[in-house]
């Protein structure tokens, strides 16, 4: 996206606020949204989300080691997760689900 967005002029609409040549993806939702976690030198380890329904993405953790750590937490107590606005849950013993609310 990053790449065509400069190649057809509009980098100012989508480069660092919906896409990123830097933004290394590792999460998708059946949404299209996604979980990255950003290389560029002023946000290098932060995990962030992309909406596509939203104009900028959102910044959730300052590093991966805080994203697990609030992740197992959650998981544990069965606890929503505020920052990615789910709830984690085991899915039959073996795959991780997010519920919304």
């Amino acid at each position: 996206m990053a790449h065509e967005a400069v190649e057809e002029g509009y980098e100012e609409e989508v480069v660092g606020r919906t896409a990123h040549t830097q933004w290394v993806p590792f999460a998708q939702a059946l949404t299209g949204d996604l979980l990255f976690v950003d290389h560029r030198t002023d946000h290098c380890g932060e995990v962030g989300e992309i909406s596509f329904g939203d104009p900028e993405y959102l910044p959730l953790w300052p590093s991966m080691t805080l994203m697990l750590t609030d992740l197992y937490n959650a998981v544990e107590g069965s606890l929503p997760l505020p920052t990615a606005r789910r709830r984690p849950a085991v899915h039959e013993g073996r795959m991780l689900e997010w519920v919304t609310g």
